[in-house]
């Protein structure tokens, strides 16, 4: 690895494209939801199968993320970069012109293929251009990627789903992915170092059986409830997978996740506290929208925009706590961040009403995302900064893994309670959906306390100057 010889102007231009890589494969992920109705209604499928849109894609990105530790110690950074970003922008060609509703699902695979590999990918090079005394405010920059693209996509998608077809967003996402290719193109370098390693088919089995058959048989749960076989049935194999798969790591020399980094015991502290936050982030932006609409009965475009001065805050406040995280370190950062979402949350549960006005669920959201803000990127430096440079790629790769993976069956638990309200009825009742949502956002106030418990036992290394 040599990044000396970049100059300046060479490194943000690496660090703009990097980012903006990442940006989008997470804004996707989200993007579809308000299209679901349309998308429905063309394939003539039901809710049920309208949702593994999403599924699908967190479940790919959820298997592809411990790989990319060995892509990124096997290949040149280019290349890797350019064949993610093609492999996206080929999956989000397939869904463009998707006949089936098959091929679409195909298309998300494929687009959340790429994605799996971004995602780590940036972070790896975000921590290996800035030395630890500036890496805060990198991370900073990495939370606008991973914080704010899930709040914007409703809002985006909503807009465009009023005035075109929901294949409008398909063509959205191939003009930016095709800008995007062409900077990887002239401005990428090999910034990671190569290492002679080789993967390990059986680990690539027991993961993909593991972390897919249990994600599967959660989100099954939720529709057919936890004594149905297939699910249960899932969910025992997935997690039999998982223990195979995490002897088998730690048993080689080369792993494909390099699990030992969790012996690291603030990594291992700071990789729950990152599952707890970012569950509470996808299932606020996740819960509200459906609030809105069915409870509230407002229309798709108001559930989407009642998100975007979340957004904002979440935007401002992640570079400002990646600032405050070089000068204080992330504990108190954290502990200010849960203390924020324990407010939130539990005003989420004691306020939201039929007719609360829609200024004051605005302000709560605000309030929610200011701390998610201040807990996601500080919280995630100060757990690689514990770790050796030749262990970063394994240690976004364990993080990243468990916040995409925990992070989706924190919201598959927190938005089954909402869930559970509407089974057996034919027509949706906004009140007994409004306890539903209540009872979901009581739960993620016990969340937020978890994690605001824990937070006072993250222990840090003061840094001075020089050292």
């Amino acid at each position: 690895m040599n990044t000396v010889d970049l100059s300046p102007l060479h490194r943000r231009l690496i660090i703009a494209t990097t980012l903006s890589a990442a940006f989008l494969s997470v804004l996707t992920q989200f993007l579809l939801i308000t299209a679901f109705p349309k998308i429905m209604d063309e394939f003539a499928i039901d809710s049920t199968d309208v949702q593994w849109l999403t599924t699908s894609y967190m479940i790919t990105a959820a298997i592809l993320i411990p790989i990319t530790a060995y892509f990124i110690d096997r290949f040149k950074t280019r290349t890797l970069m350019m064949s993610a970003m093609l492999l996206f922008f080929a999956g989000t060609l397939l869904g463009f012109f998707a006949p089936s509703f098959p091929f679409l699902i195909a298309g998300r695979i494929v687009q959340g293929i790429g994605s799996g590999i971004m995602i780590p990918l940036m972070q790896t090079i975000m921590f290996l251009l800035y030395p630890k005394e500036k890496r805060g405010a990198a991370m900073g920059l990495a939370g606008l990627v991973i914080n704010v693209a899930p709040a914007i996509g409703p809002p985006i998608s909503g807009l465009m789903i009023n005035y075109f077809e929901w294949r409008a967003l398909f063509l959205l996402i191939l003009f930016v992915a095709a800008c995007i290719l062409a900077c990887v193109f002239l401005f990428m370098r090999n910034i990671t170092e190569q290492r002679k390693t080789e993967i390990d088919v059986l680990s690539i089995l027991w993961s993909s059986i593991g972390f897919g058959g249990i994600l599967y048989g959660f989100n099954r749960a939720e529709e057919a409830g936890i004594t149905d076989a297939g699910a249960l049935g899932s969910v025992i194999a997935g997690m039999l997978a998982i223990g195979l798969f995490a002897r088998r790591q730690l048993r080689l020399k080369s792993p494909i996740l390099e699990l030992r980094v969790l012996k690291v015991p603030v990594f291992a502290l700071v990789a729950f506290i990152s599952v707890l936050s970012f569950s509470l982030l996808i299932s606020t932006e996740t819960i509200l929208p459906m609030y809105v609409q069915n409870a509230q009965q407002y229309s798709a475009y108001y559930s989407g925009l009642i998100v975007m001065p979340g957004a904002l805050t979440l935007a401002s406040m992640s570079l400002f706590a990646g600032k405050l995280f070089d000068r204080y370190g992330g504990k108190t950062i954290a502990i200010i961040g849960f203390v924020l979402l324990c407010l939130s949350t539990l005003g989420f549960h004691l306020i939201l009403e039929l007719d609360t006005p829609f200024v004051m669920t605005i302000v709560l959201f605000m309030l929610s995302m200011a701390g998610v803000g201040m807990i996601n990127m500080p919280i995630m430096t100060a757990g690689i900064n514990a770790l050796p440079d030749h262990l970063i790629s394994h240690g976004t790769a364990v993080i990243n893994t468990a916040r995409q993976f925990g992070g989706s069956l924190g919201l598959t638990f927190i938005i089954s309670f909402i869930s559970r309200t509407a089974a057996g009825s034919e027509a949706l009742d906004p009140s007994a959906y409004l306890n539903g949502v209540k009872t979901a956002f009581l739960v993620a106030f016990i969340f937020a306390i978890t994690g605001l418990i824990l937070s006072f036992f993250l222990r840090e290394k003061k840094r001075h100057a020089g050292e």
